[in-house]
């Protein structure tokens, strides 16, 4: 038994076989390596560069820039496949959240929302009303007082002196009794964010609201000081017909309907997966 194992160790053909199994995985180690190591720029990755370069500076890149745009390109491909290759995309939550955005938008760019019948609508509409409402609006003119020269006390007793006036007066107008103002005197059916983001949010903005509309109120102080308003007008919350805000309701609904479909999609793929809790 041992005769024949020297005889097969010390065979020729075996000896031609090791060698020549040694020389393939060599090779192939080899020309993986050399693949890994080669980098294409084909017809492909140029229309990419020109269309990435037109839409950042929006013209055709020249021959020079091009070439720019191909060394830089050149570069970030060998950084990332030298990081790839030390393993860096493992475990890294930020690529691994990259890749999540991209999955969830190729699922959405192969999501198409059917349009809705009339009657789809309709029912869209009437149960989702309060994403239609339009917000209380108000119009309203004011007076200015400054508290940069006397102070912020003195600016509100200014105020309180000319609301007595005022009161007794029957004017609904009158920016001349207080302070220059570098915005509007005069505003006109605007909702409260319009309003918070001229007058930030301040007492001036939370009362504008709720005080009685033809008569002078305040003084309520706003980021740039005091200020009396008077309220011509204000408009509650409505509801317009479906006609009149039919493309607005049409977008919500494929929106929301994107939503629900893209939320199935990625339902279906987890049915895909076997999901284990371990405590322990």
């Amino acid at each position: 038994m041992k005769a024949a194992f020297r005889r097969f160790f010390s065979s020729p053909l075996l000896h031609f076989l090791v060698a020549g199994f040694i020389i393939f995985i060599t090779s192939y180690y080899i020309a993986k390596r050399r693949q890994t190591h080669r980098i294409v720029i084909d017809k492909a990755v140029v229309e990419k560069l020109i269309a990435s370069w037109q839409m950042q500076f929006g013209k055709m890149p020249t021959d020079r820039e091009l070439k720019i745009a191909t060394d830089d390109w050149v570069k970030q491909e060998v950084l990332f496949r030298e990081a790839e290759s030390l393993g860096l995309n493992q475990d890294d939550e930020i690529i691994k959240r990259r890749l999540q955005q991209k999955m969830s938008f190729i699922l959405k760019d192969n999501l198409v929302v059917p349009e809705p019948g009339p009657a789809t609508l309709e029912e869209y509409y009437k149960k989702n009303a309060s994403k239609f409402y339009d917000p209380p609006k108000v119009s309203f003119t004011h007076i200015y007082f400054s508290a940069d020269k006397t102070g912020t006390e003195k600016a509100k007793q200014r105020a309180d002196s000319v609301l007595q006036k005022l009161m007794k007066a029957s004017s609904h107008r009158a920016p001349e009794m207080g302070d220059r103002f570098m915005l509007l005197y005069d505003y006109n059916d605007v909702n409260k964010t319009d309003v918070g983001g001229l007058f930030g949010d301040s007492q001036f903005t939370d009362t504008l609201f709720a005080i009685k509309e033809n008569q002078w109120a305040g003084p309520f102080l706003s980021g740039y000081g005091w200020h009396l308003v008077f309220v011509n007008k204000r408009l509650q919350t409505s509801l317009a017909p479906l006609n009149e805000i039919k493309e607005r309701v049409l977008e919500s609904y494929k929106n929301d309907k994107l939503t629900e479909m893209d939320n199935e999609a990625i339902e279906n793929l987890i049915e895909k997966y076997t999901i284990e809790v371990k405590t322990n």
